[in-house]
Formats: structure tokens, sequence, C-alpha cells
């Protein structure tokens, strides 16, 4: 079906789409995470980040022109006029940036929801220099950047992912990986750090899951959760500070973001480019937990 061009909107963008990122909330949106809650326009075109070249912009529009190369996460209300697509639109009051120089714009599209998920929760747990943070799941698009990101603030960082991912997680910073696939990974984990560490940062667990690796953590640390499992009460009981990480993406998270990795030349994991036919495949092995890195959608191929 031929869908008619989106036009910008006041205050908003016309992007023409280079790339767009691929995230597991793209599949939660098919899946009526948002029915209810905002409003829709169908059919509904999946995707959530972009980047590409600005083509129009609407009234009242000033931090932007017709040219521009940008990226961000777009999604908006309706909810439906998604970026696995030609064109896209996005309000520019929200996490939106200019493409700066040292970025292409294929790690452009992976950066805007993994990149501020992962800055926004090592900003939640307010780590010091040399703190020690457990990331589980950590060889996905979230963990990928999160692991650089802790790495560059000289965090001590130790990745949990399977041992396929070892190499590509200590080239970006982490101290150590454990596989943990072993029945006994948590053991070793607590061998090595009999004070317990100073944070987790968790983006695969369910509840009854995050409740046992909380207990790496040590007193007074933080136990932060993606999946909003975690139970704070009981966290709170045992001494422990939790959250249930709801990001908010805006102008400001996305612009600190841009600089971090630019200045300090961080890696983009930019894994796996495939056509817009191909997206929807590729979702589903992200779904199912197969993916590394960042996969994005080529709107050339």
């Amino acid at each position: 079906m031929d869908l008619p061009r989106p036009v910008a909107g006041p205050g908003e963008l016309l992007v023409r789409v280079s790339f767009a990122g691929v995230n597991p909330f793209d599949a939660k949106i098919a899946d009526g995470i948002l029915e209810g809650h905002r409003p829709h326009v169908f059919p509904l075109v999946l995707g959530v980040d972009a980047s590409g070249v600005v083509e129009g912009v609407g009234g009242n529009v000033d931090r932007f022109r017709v040219g521009d190369q940008v990226l961000g996460q777009f999604l908006h209300d309706p909810i439906g006029i998604g970026t696995y697509a030609e064109y896209s639109t996005v309000p520019q009051s929200i996490g939106v940036a200019r493409v700066p120089d040292g970025l292409s714009l294929a790690e452009a599209a992976a950066l805007p929801t993994a990149g501020m998920t992962a800055l926004a929760a090592l900003d939640e747990l307010g780590l010091a220099r040399n703190g020690s943070v457990v990331i589980v799941g950590a060889s996905g698009g979230v963990g990928s950047l999160a692991t650089s990101l802790a790495a560059n603030r000289g965090l001590r960082v130790i990745a949990i992912a399977r041992a396929g991912s070892s190499d590509r997680l200590l080239r970006l910073g982490a101290r150590e990986v454990i596989d943990p696939s072993p029945d006994d990974w948590m053991e070793t984990l607590r061998a090595r750090y009999p004070e317990g560490v100073d944070g987790l940062i968790d983006l695969m667990s369910d509840r009854s899951g995050l409740a046992r690796i909380a207990s790496v953590v040590r007193r007074g640390g933080t136990v932060l959760t993606t999946k909003y499992v975690a139970d704070l009460a009981e966290l709170e009981r045992s001494s422990r500070r939790g959250v249930n990480l709801d990001l908010q993406p805006n102008s400001e998270l996305i612009g600190r973001l841009i600089r971090q990795v630019v200045d300090a030349r961080l890696e983009v994991p930019v894994e796996r480019r495939v056509s817009l036919p191909d997206a929807p495949a590729a979702l589903a092995e992200l779904i199912a937990g197969r993916g590394r890195g960042k996969t994005v959608v080529d709107l050339s191929l």
C-alpha cells in the first residue's frame, strides 16, 4: 500500500529517513502497549529512532532548517507515524538534534533510544569514579552503550553476557565479562566482589530474576531495571535503592549523549544493516534475544 507523504505540522520537522534504528519497543507498539493511552493512526508504521535530512519545517520551527541532518527519537502522537518509512515527522521539542561531525548517519540512527536509556540509567546510579556496576544484558544495544559510557566515567564495568560477546565488550571498556550460562555465575560474581558491587543495570531479567541478582549489590547500592519489575519496597527493606527506569527523551538528554559519544570517540555498536523488507525478521530476532549491538534499517537498500 502506498501511503501519503506526511506533512510537517506546527513545530514539526519533515525528515527524509536515511536509517531507522530497530528497538524492542517497536514490537511492543505493534502489540498494543500504548493502546488506550495515546491516540493511534492506521496503518501503523513502526519505528521510533531515525537519522535523515530535513525536507520541510512547520510553523514556529526555530531550531532546524531544510537540509539539516538530524537524529532523534521520533515517538510522538499520534502513534503510528514511525521511522520504518521513507518520510517521517518529529516535533522539534522532543529528543532530536543535528548529526555532528564524526558520527555517520547509520550510527546516528542507532543512538537515540538505546543511548538515552543507557545515559539516563547511569545518571540514576550516580556512581563516583572507580565505582563498580554490573550490566546484565550487556551485549545488546543499550548494554553496549552503557558499557562504553560507564567506562568513560571511570567505572569498573562487569558485563554479564554470553562468551561470544566477550572480546567486543572488553574493547568497549568492560573490565571483565561473566557468562551467565553456568548456573553458578552469580556465585562467581560474589566471590570476586565479596563486599558487593555499587550498582546494577538490569536490561533483561523478570521480577524473580531481578530479585535474585539484586543480592550482589551492596547495602546502600542501587538496583536499576529497564523492565519495570523492581519491587521498590522490598529493596528498601534490604537497604538497597530500587529504580524502575522510565525514559523521558528530551533535547537536553540527547545533546549530552551526543557530546559524550563524539568527544570521547565512543563506539556506536552498529552490528547489522538491513533493508526495509527485512526489518520484521530483524525485529523478531532482536525480541528473541539473538541480537548483538544495534541493527539499523538502511532505506537506501
